[in-house]
């Protein structure tokens, strides 16, 4: 496991609304008040925008990026 601490305004896979349909990222880890969070940046799993069954890694950033948690 390769954890990584993110900021919730970088716009990665992870932090997607698209990734993973309705359980986002099963390694994700709330820390600092929700501002800050810990993953695995070698987790994988689909993006339901950016095509049909396309694996993508945690830390990637595409176009279609829409926040999962919002403010």
């Amino acid at each position: 496991m390769s954890d990584m601490t993110v900021n919730r305004r970088q716009e990665i896979c992870a932090l997607c609304k698209y990734w993973n349909g309705a359980i986002g990222s099963v390694s994700i880890r709330i820390l600092g008040g929700g501002m800050v969070f810990r993953l695995d940046s070698r987790e994988e799993h689909s993006c339901f925008k950016s095509g049909r069954g396309m694996q993508t890694n945690a830390m990637n950033h595409c176009p279609y990026f829409k926040p999962r948690y919002d403010d």
